[in-house]
């Protein structure tokens, strides 16, 4: 029987997990009835021997308690045990999400942002930085193929642009290929990349207008700049947000605590006035 961390720790099965959550108004009723179930049961039992404030109280520090250790669990991830053979079962950033890693195209006719951000660092600290990356750099693959699928998603609308055809008729690698590709490194990872394209190799099965496409294409390069997202944002805020909860229902406790008049055992309790 496979061991059930494994399973759970394997890419393949986060992803299958990922597919079935549940989303949209039956994700929403679902939370709001295990809150009022859960929280309301709870504060329904502990109110019968504490009362109605200091039940909600208790409840409220042990809810929100719990909540900000699990958004710490959606920031860092549960970790392995490898005495016990453990692996990693949760990743990191598991929770909310913000905007993904991704390559944006600085030129040409890219945004003036980017394109500035990409000169200034070709013509300072990146001048000898770029590197031709090939299959066999296998430290680069991953950023390597991200980039060329973000160049090759703009380049056949530049081509067809100039070249006054449809989009459509300019396709990678049939009638365009990609001749090179370099990155560069800045802040220890690959942040910028320059993708050349060229015509692709005519062949036996090409028609007369492929052939006349393929001879009008010329070499153009898309430079592009890593935009590494803001995946961990909302679960930063995730984290504040329980923060301040917990320690506003624990203030208010120990506040409540201290306040509390001791009565003799069979007496009902009293607070002092002001609570």
């Amino acid at each position: 029987m496979p061991n059930v961390y494994a399973l759970t720790a394997n890419p393949v099965v986060l992803l299958a997990q990922e597919e079935v959550k549940t989303k949209g108004p039956r994700a929403v009723f679902g939370t709001v009835l295990m809150f009022l179930i859960l929280c309301g049961g709870v504060w329904m039992l502990l109110q019968s021997s504490f009362g109605p404030k200091q039940a909600y109280l208790v409840s409220g520090v042990a809810f929100w308690g719990s909540w900000l250790v699990l958004s710490l669990i959606w920031l860092f991830g549960v970790p392995g045990f490898e005495p016990l053979g453990i692996p990693r079962s949760t990743p990191k950033y598991y929770g909310p999400q913000g905007a993904e890693q991704r390559w944006e195209v600085a030129s040409p006719n890219g945004p003036a942002a980017l394109q500035s951000e990409f000169k200034e660092f070709e013509e300072g600290p990146g001048r000898d930085a770029f590197i031709a990356i090939d299959d066999s750099v296998t430290s680069a693959a991953g950023d390597k193929a991200s980039a060329e699928s973000a160049a090759a998603e703009r380049i056949s609308e530049e081509y067809a642009v100039e070249l006054g055809v449809g989009a459509a008729d300019i396709t990678v690698p049939n009638v365009i290929k990609i001749t090179e590709t370099r990155l560069a490194r800045d802040e220890g990872r690959y942040k910028y990349a320059r993708v050349t394209f060229g015509p692709a190799d005519v062949t036996a099965t090409d028609n007369e207008p492929a052939k006349e496409l393929k001879a009008k294409i010329k070499p153009k390069t898309m430079t592009l700049v890593l935009n590494t997202g803001s995946l961990a944002t909302p679960t930063y805020w995730s984290i504040l947000l329980f923060l301040v909860l917990f320690l506003v229902h624990l203030a208010g406790l120990v506040i409540y605590e201290l306040r509390r008049i001791p009565q003799p055992q069979g007496a009902p309790e009293r607070v002092a006035v002001g609570v």
